[in-house]
């Protein structure tokens, strides 16, 4: 027992690894995509931020009523057979393998800029891309722990620019110029 409880990862690390993956893919893209469509776009983040809650409350109330491990694939087995199983088991594996490329061509395109040779051509572009999803692959090698320790490291490297941008951001921030971009293409809502 003591073996496995080194290997897992604790409630820090594991906040750590959602912080990073949720910044990674939220925060660090807000202003290119607020840059297209106007600070409106900050309405989606609230709609999300609540669509979340509810799926975090029902993953919560699931793992209340149904004790087994194996998380949401052992729930839809419970309700819906070995077929309810496999549908999710596989689906949750195709978006994560969907995710895991989108994370790297965004971590590519933020590389770009200190490696042109990355994005040069589509080629090089795709070399990048299997580069850096073998290099996380390997990280996880190491186990829970090990990731559990990386994201540690690596969401200071999201935390300290974004939480400086912020409280400086403030000194040059203007009620005229957020109002001029909320909506600047007049799209509806």
């Amino acid at each position: 027992k003591m073996a496995d409880a080194q290997k897992k990862m604790g409630v820090v690390q594991l906040t750590f690894i959602v912080t990073v993956n949720m910044m990674g893919s939220g925060i660090i893209m807000l202003p290119a995509n607020m840059a297209q469509v106007g600070a409106i776009s900050l309405l989606s983040w609230l709609v999300t931020a609540v669509g979340s809650m509810a799926i975090a409350y029902g993953f919560a109330q699931a793992g209340i009523f149904n004790q087994r491990p194996g998380g949401m694939a052992a729930y839809a087995e419970d309700a819906y057979g070995k077929a309810g199983y496999f549908q999710v088991f596989f689906l949750y594996f195709l978006s994560l393998a969907i995710a895991n490329v989108a994370v790297a061509s965004t971590a590519l395109g933020y590389l770009v800029p200190f490696a042109p040779a990355l994005g040069a051509t589509q080629v090089t572009t795709t070399i990048g891309i299997i580069a850096l999803l073998w290099i996380t692959t390997v990280a996880n090698f190491g186990g829970p722990k090990l990731t559990g320790r990386i994201g540690s490291i690596t969401v200071w490297g999201v935390i300290i620019p974004v939480g400086f941008i912020s409280i400086a951001g403030w000194f040059w921030f203007s009620g005229d110029t957020f109002a001029a971009a909320w909506n600047p293409h007049d799209k509806s809502l």
